[in-house]
């Protein structure tokens, strides 16, 4: 309660006004239309019926904010935190439930997105423009999606084909020379549905570090452009038989900042991933539904020293090329056992391999074979998963194999009709990465556990949540130096709060957290994650103007000065960041938007000596016919 305090004391210009809106809340009266939702148990229902902790975001509300990346759009969600080195297209980490980066899952239409043998995520900087909706389900679901899902699944189904076709798209300019433009076609012809998008951005962007506290920093700015395409079709076959195919490509160029070579070095990733993909939806009795998603997904990093590849270090030997391939297998089957109980079984496999040019390669599989239960009795609802898993790592004569089984217990009761109780006991697993192996064989996967207990409420325009929740991850591997080690124990527990409700014309949404992500075995905290955070997002529609505000604040978080040797622990100060963004409907297909981001010139940082934008203005102009 002390640290909370001092929180509150710290930022009670940004608090008062969450405050007010949870005063606000209460005397809400009219209902929010409820989404359908797929990633809290693997099968479609309401999201009042879903017994983790989710939420929608769905493309009107990605349009309205007028987001410039996912982790910016993502953020002030529940249980949602991010790190980045510098601006646009460098190296960004996602955080669920304070859990590591590597323990976060992130689908792209069903399928995981591709990671580097690192564990990195290849694709933090997904176009928003793709993305049809994004469900963030926060807390373990090991047992539903294997390993890499302890912290939470990022869920993204990128836009399919509606209506009579047609052409859209949207062009923007801004601060710092930031332009974007995107182009598409889309629509259903007979039983053809389509979405074909390209698009292009660029950006001078600033200084990624801060040359106070990096000594040999290139001041000039770190730019980044992107090109991508983007293709979805999907026809029905016959009347039970969907089949659909799925293509992409993106390139970026991403200017970067260290101090390793002096002031007057240029620093450059080139990153190019593709990914193809074809699904298959048999419809095979009125109680059977079966999917089967065949995707392959590779990348590659040039890293570029004065236009030139890195080499190793005392040698003129080229390594700064990255490459790595990913096959994902998908089964998945839903079966109607009676009208209120439902059932999922299938098989995940992933095949990868990694290579460093004149360095190394390496190879990681993973097989889960997975089964589920939801049914209703009454007042009350229950879910239980099933999963084994078996992950295979092996460089030359090294060889690692984890076999793992996950579950997942959960109920709700109606306590009364607006008033909900809901539970979830877990357990689940991450395997040690291609990389972690190479450097230190004998790592052990860690294992981890999940409690989880909420109230929920719900009336006519209004939802609210508060949940409680405790994680403890046993031989949790974390880096030391240049190694890699199995740790005894890291844990989290805290509170989450959130409130989703229409008033007056109005559409408000807040969230607030506290928890205490921590080393326990080392007597830490986990770096770069805030015991205290939370956003109030409020806007308001009025004819063809639209327009809205939405902050986000955070407390102080640990972290390390990596430049320094040895490494010393430093702290990011808290910050509140305010965004107002507005919007008028020109006519049935023009709309005209624009947005002011950190409205007040905020300075901070989300990874220590890294710089982060200032204020910034943005004006576009989108083209969608009704």
């Amino acid at each position: 309660m002390k640290n909370l305090s001092l929180c509150a004391q710290r930022h009670a210009p940004a608090l008062s006004v969450l405050s007010a809106a949870l005063l606000l809340a209460v005397h809400a009266q009219a209902i929010e239309i409820n989404p359908m939702v797929i990633t809290g148990s693997r099968l479609e229902q309401p999201l009042s019926n879903v017994l983790p902790s989710v939420t929608v975001i769905s493309r009107d509300e990605i349009e309205k904010s007028q987001a410039p990346s996912l982790a910016d759009l993502l953020q002030g969600e529940a249980g949602f935190e991010f790190a980045r080195n510098g601006g646009p297209g460098s190296t960004t980490s996602f955080f669920l439930r304070g859990q590591e980066s590597k323990s976060v899952l992130v689908l792209i239409d069903g399928v995981p997105a591709q990671r580097d043998g690192s564990g990195s995520l290849t694709l933090t900087d997904f176009p928003l423009s793709r993305v049809e909706r994004v469900e963030v389900m926060r807390g373990n679901a090991g047992a539903l999606y294997g390993e890499s899902a302890i912290g939470g699944v990022i869920s993204i189904t990128t836009r399919k084909g509606e209506g009579p076709a047609a052409a859209y798209g949207s062009v923007s300019y801004g601060s710092r020379n930031t332009s974007s433009a995107q182009i598409g076609y889309t629509g259903a012809v007979d039983d053809t549905r389509f979405n074909l998008q390209a698009g292009t951005s660029r950006t001078a962007g600033f200084s990624a570090m801060n040359a106070s506290q990096n000594a040999g920093v290139n001041p000039a700015r770190d730019g980044h452009e992107r090109q991508f395409i983007g293709i979805r079709v999907d026809r029905k076959m016959a009347s039970d038989l969907l089949l659909g195919l799925r293509v992409s490509t993106q390139q970026s160029k991403t200017d970067y900042d260290s101090d390793w070579y002096g002031p007057d070095a240029r620093q450059q990733f080139k990153v190019a991933n593709s990914t193809f993909g074809l699904n298959a939806k048999q419809v095979l009795s009125d109680a059977w539904t079966s999917n089967l998603d065949v995707a392959y997904s590779d990348y590659q990093y040039d890293d570029l020293l004065n236009g030139q590849l890195t080499t190793i270090y005392g040698s003129t030997t080229p390594n700064g090329v990255y490459k790595g391939h990913q096959t994902a297998v998908r089964w998945q089957n839903q079966y109607a056992i009676q009208p209120h109980w439902m059932g999922v079984f299938g098989v995940d496999r992933v095949e990868e391999k990694y290579k460093q040019i004149n360095a190394y390669q390496s190879e990681r599989n993973t097989t889960g074979v997975y089964l589920g239960l939801n049914g209703k009795m009454d007042r009350l609802d229950v879910q239980a998963n099933l999963r084994n898993d078996t992950v295979s790592v092996s460089r030359d004569a090294i060889k690692n194999i984890t076999y793992i089984t996950s579950g997942l217990v959960g109920a709700g009761y109606q306590l009364l009709p607006n008033w909900r109780l809901t539970s979830t006991l877990s357990t689940g697993f991450r395997a040690p990465t291609a990389y972690e192996t190479f450097i230190n064989p004998a790592l052990n996967a860690e294992s981890h556990e999940a409690k989880e207990v909420g109230v929920a409420y719900s009336i006519s325009n209004l939802t609210a949540r508060m949940v409680y929740f405790r994680t403890s991850t046993h031989d949790a591997i974390i880096s030391q130096g240049s190694s890699y080690r199995n740790v005894g124990r890291v844990e989290n527990h805290g509170t989450e709060a959130s409130i989703r409700m229409s008033w007056n014309g109005y559409l408000m949404k807040v969230t607030l957290v506290n928890q205490d992500p921590r080393n326990v075995s080392d007597g830490v905290a986990l770096t770069r994650r805030a015991r205290h955070y939370g956003s109030l997002d409020l806007s308001k529609n009025w004819g063809v103007y639209s327009a809205g505000v939405h902050l986000n604040a955070s407390g102080a978080r640990p972290d390390m000065d990596y430049a320094a040797w040895p490494y010393r622990p430093e702290t990011l100060g808290g910050y509140a960041l305010w965004t107002v963004h507005a919007s008028r409907q020109l006519d049935d297909s023009w709309t005209a938007r624009v947005r002011l981001e950190n409205a007040f010139d905020k300075q901070y940082q989300l990874a220590y000596g890294y710089n982060t934008p200032g204020r910034g203005l943005y004006a576009t102009l989108q083209y969608s016919p009704k």
